[in-house]
């Protein structure tokens, strides 16, 4: 079985070399037992990700911003997400809806495996989120994980990457407030919304306590802003500590510090987006 072409995603690579592979490691390309972009590997990926085994994780990249679009397309549409990855691979570009990723740079990746000859991120994420930040970036290379600046997303390029993808953006909060924040808990608890946040990510309880802010990761919120585990009320104080669940690395069920005060979360969060499916 030869990895020297793009294949069959259904059948597993073939040997008639119509045309290249598009995506490759310079660390394990075609033909190496390591290879990471291999059919077989691509298809265990996905099916591991339609089954919700695991979800989108940009790992050590800044591509956070593609995480959240990408996340919601696997809620939303597994289907669309579904074609989004086999387009990729085996064409290296899709559209979905009216959002064209093509790729150029992260199509032959760099630092793709760490010092210790592990793979830094699953090739399904890198083929989706390094492809849309790469299509989106004019002037930056984009062709390593470790290229922290080029992985990174403006509000502005969210809010037209979901546009483009097929969804409305609702609404954009950029004051925090106690009377906004309750707003942004309605569209939480409604199905037929997804609520995306800007936030210095040392709020979240794997992340390191920071002690300067600095708007650094984006998020989608899976569960409402409480306070004493219930949804906060125009009660709430600077001094109550507040808590809510949110999709991030990978992790659709991960939650703030538990000693997070309301007066440290409304500074740490700068942008929310609230967009209609």
């Amino acid at each position: 079985m030869s990895n020297s072409t793009s294949g069959n995603m259904k059948d597993g690579d073939t040997s008639t070399k119509i045309k290249p592979r598009p995506f490759i490691s310079k660390q394990h390309p075609l033909n190496d037992s390591e290879d990471p972009f291999t059919a077989a590997k691509v298809k265990e990926e996905l099916e591991n990700r339609l089954a919700l085994k695991t979800f989108p994780h940009q790992r050590v990249s800044s591509l956070c911003g593609p995480a959240t679009l990408f996340y919601c397309l696997l809620i939303d549409y597994p289907d669309i997400y579904k074609q989004a990855v086999a387009e990729l691979w085996r064409d290296g570009k899709t559209t979905i809806n009216q959002l064209n990723i093509r790729p150029f740079d992260a199509r032959k990746v760099r630092d793709f495996f760490n010092s210790n000859n592990t793979q830094v991120m699953k090739a399904i994420d890198w083929m989706t989120l390094a492809g849309l930040r790469d299509s989106w970036n004019s002037a930056l290379c984009y062709d390593s994980p470790l290229k922290q600046v080029a992985g990174i997303t403006t509000p502005g390029e969210i809010k037209d990457w979901f546009r483009l993808a097929g969804y409305r953006v609702k609404d954009t909060y950029y004051m925090p407030s106690v009377n906004n924040f309750i707003e942004i808990n309605g569209y939480v608890k409604n199905p037929k919304y997804h609520v995306i946040s800007l936030l210095d990510s040392s709020i979240i309880s794997t992340q390191a306590k920071g002690y300067f802010v600095y708007p650094n990761h984006w998020i989608v919120w899976t569960d409402v802003l409480c306070t004493s585990n219930k949804p906060i009320t125009e009660n709430l104080t600077f001094s109550d500590n507040v808590s809510f669940k949110l999709f991030s690395w990978g992790d659709p069920g991960m939650r703030t510090h538990a000693d997070l005060s309301y007066a440290k979360f409304s500074a740490y969060i700068t942008t929310t987006i609230i967009i209609e499916k």
